[in-house]
């Protein structure tokens, strides 16, 4: 009896590695489920946009969509989730670039056709690429908000901390992607296993600019007190939009076009129009 219990035990902490360790070999196509198909051209998609070629720091060639703004109005440099691509969000940009607002809609490295391997060091640098491609614009900074939907909060985050901005919109925001995975597989340490881990709830509490947090407590994907916890770990000045209504990708679709519209109109130096 101890032999077939010792047999058993051997078992379970054999099928308990294999599982360590696909995840831990297959944790990037996890984080970073790309579509790494070619970007349709935006002009059909994104009234007034075009694509644009911006340069990382480190080489890159990416493309990327931009509806120019006019002269001293708002921006919004949009860091996307870790799924699709800019274009499967075309719907959205066109609702977000209305009026007089522009958008920069940054494609990450390794999605969209574009070269190189996502990484969480690396969709960082991205996201600079993008800021320095508005500043070669003649845009200034108190005309750019940044926004970031679930992964790229922290992508946008980080960016927010290096670079000067009118303003941050963080859409379903996460503590730490190791946190959201840890809340789907609690039986592996994935605080050991991930490399990247995208810990946002330790850097927000050095952000200098003014922060929106949009989350949905119907977010089957991060769980909404997660995006409550980086709220309450932000300085002011700050504001929270929670809704009952829609899913973890689609505050804007249900309520929250309106909620970043009048962020921006606070945040930016010209009124909407």
């Amino acid at each position: 009896m101890i032999r077939y219990s010792a047999i058993f035990l051997a078992c379970l902490v054999a099928v308990y590695l294999l599982v360590a360790g696909f995840l831990y070999i297959r944790q990037d196509s996890l984080v970073f489920p790309a579509d790494s198909a070619p970007l349709d051209d935006p002009a059909a998609l994104i009234p007034g946009a075009r694509m644009v070629t911006l340069h990382s720091s480190d080489g890159l060639n990416l493309k990327a969509y931009y509806r120019p703004p006019a002269v001293g109005a708002p921006i919004l440099l949009y860091l996307h989730g870790n799924a699709g691509s800019i274009t499967s969000r075309a719907r959205r940009f066109a609702l977000l670039a209305q009026g007089e607002t522009g958008l920069l809609a940054v494609e990450y490295r390794g999605y969209g056709g574009n070269p190189g391997s996502p990484s969480e060091a690396g969709l960082v640098l991205d996201a600079a690429a993008g800021m320095n491609f508005l500043r070669n614009q003649g845009i200034a900074p108190n005309q750019i908000i940044l926004y970031g939907e679930s992964l790229g909060t922290n992508v946008a985050l980080r960016t927010a901390l290096d670079y000067p901005a009118a303003g941050l919109v963080l859409d379903a925001p996460y503590t730490s992607i190791a946190d959201v995975a840890s809340s789907r597989y609690p039986y592996m340490p994935v605080h050991l296993l991930l490399r990247n881990q995208f810990d946002t709830l330790s850097r927000v509490a050095g952000l200098k600019m003014p922060l929106l947090v949009m989350r949905t407590l119907r977010d089957g994907t991060v769980p909404p007190a997660q995006s409550l916890a980086v709220f309450n770990a932000a300085p002011e000045p700050k504001q929270i939009w929670t809704t009952q209504q829609g899913a973890h990708s689609t505050l804007i679709e249900n309520g929250g076009l309106a909620v970043v519209q009048r962020f921006v109109q606070k945040v930016s130096p010209t009124e909407l129009h």
